[in-house]
């Protein structure tokens, strides 16, 4: 048995592993609160979560051989060096869980664990170039070319989501302005229609996917356009930077499968402005495992 932890920009989701399956899992959603002090939070909701899922399965911590984590922003040599949307800042992440347990344990970018998941047993595995867009709190990803997994020598790399798409734009978590996360992240649309409805943003995606965006209201169907103009743009680069055979689209996104604003998107990527090869597009697909990704991808070794 092993534990997969996903730590997300708005929440932690953990499950008990075994092969391609969650056996079990749980996830708490951080509000403000918990976002005053996010690395005492972070520990404290991995040991609160790992303890209820042992208890309620009737294992022990002897019993499991590995535990991953799936971190967002920048990872080296298991630190969190940089993750913006949650104010992370060299979180000593490693350190700090093996006072806790003696299980061995391994790190990733949370993109590279999705993407993993969904090349060994999801949406990829049938194809050899791939890129991975998880679109979620933020933007990130990876990439694979001949079936690799492209991983760069110094940091996780494979940052889509800052790439400049508008210079001197909007103003992202990461310092810059104008990057693809600060207006193709569900956080970046979230915020956008909130504040063009004038309500509280601490909402859920469920409810903005069911509630807010299907609003008849001009002022949202502006604000959806927007984004997926950027977004549209932002994928259009990455085919043409890798040509892959297929985009897998994770994150909170993939919920988005069926909802109008996928057919949209697809419209869009169909034109022949996309990309350089004229609209000749790889395959689209959304992750199999959905949100859950980075809890399988971060036990794969």
């Amino acid at each position: 048995m092993k534990i997969g932890i996903d730590i997300g920009g708005s929440h932690i989701g953990i499950g008990l592993i075994e092969g391609s399956q969650i056996v079990a899992v749980k996830e708490k959603n951080f509000n403000r609160e918990d976002r005053k002090n996010m690395e005492q939070t972070i520990i404290f909701c991995i040991q609160e979560i790992i303890d209820e899922l042992l208890i309620e399965s009737h294992l022990t911590i002897e019993e499991v051989e590995l535990i991953g984590i799936a971190a967002p922003g920048t990872i080296s040599n298991g630190v969190i060096v940089k993750a913006g949307n949650l104010g992370l800042h060299n979180f000593q992440i490693l350190t700090q869980l093996q006072k806790i347990y003696k299980t061995p344990m391994q790190m990733r970018n949370d993109g590279k664990c999705a993407a993993l998941a969904e090349k060994v047993y999801g949406a990829m595995k049938d194809y050899e170039d791939c890129v991975f867009i998880n679109i979620g709190t933020g933007i990130g990803g990876a990439a694979f070319l001949g079936g690799k997994l492209l991983e760069p020598k110094r940091y996780s790399g494979f940052e889509f989501g800052h790439m400049v798409l508008n210079k001197g734009g909007r103003f992202c978590s990461c310092g810059k302005y104008g990057c693809f996360e600060a207006y193709s992240s569900i956080k970046a649309l979230k915020n956008k229609v909130t504040e063009t409805l004038d309500v509280d943003s601490d909402i859920s995606g469920q409810y903005l996917r069911e509630e807010l965006l299907t609003k008849e209201d001009s002022r949202v169907q502006e604000d959806i356009e927007v984004f997926l103009e950027y977004l549209k743009t932002g994928i259009g680069n990455l085919i043409d930077i890798f040509e892959p055979e297929v985009v897998c689209l994770g994150g909170s996104f993939a919920y988005y499968e069926g909802n109008p604003i996928f057919d949209q998107l697809l419209k869009k990527l169909h034109e022949p402005t996309t990309s350089f090869n004229n609209g000749d597009l790889p395959k689209i697909v959304m992750a199999n495992f959905k949100n859950n990704a980075g809890i399988i991808g971060a036990v794969i070794e």
